[in-house]
């Protein structure tokens, strides 16, 4: 199993009133083996391009799944209002998904 360099385990979490996105920087993504055709255009990515906003219900878990187990233990999330208009950023990814949006 291949070790993450940057092997952090507590991720900020950000939400609207009606959706949430997990915030990884996309070298944690690259980590992951997650490109941009693995993330639905649900996700967005910051206007300065080195965070990504992984919304909740496919690219989230998607990457949470890959990530614990590399680490081999699970991650903790930490609420923050640090980023109020993710959907203001470029969306990012090219992805269907099938959960409702």
């Amino acid at each position: 199993m291949t070790h993450i360099a940057n092997d952090r385990a507590r991720f900020e979490f950000a939400s609207d009133p009606s959706h949430g996105w997990l915030i990884v920087s996309l070298g944690e993504l690259m980590a992951a083996g997650l490109t941009e055709r693995d993330i639905t255009p649900y996700s967005y990515r910051h206007p300065e391009g080195e965070l990504i906003a992984l919304e909740e219900d496919c690219d989230a878990r998607t990457f949470l799944a890959i990530w614990e187990k590399r680490l081999q233990r699970p991650v903790e999330f930490v609420d923050t209002s640090l980023y109020p208009n993710i959907r203001a950023w470029p969306a990012f990814g090219t992805k269907r998904c099938g959960a409702v949006q």
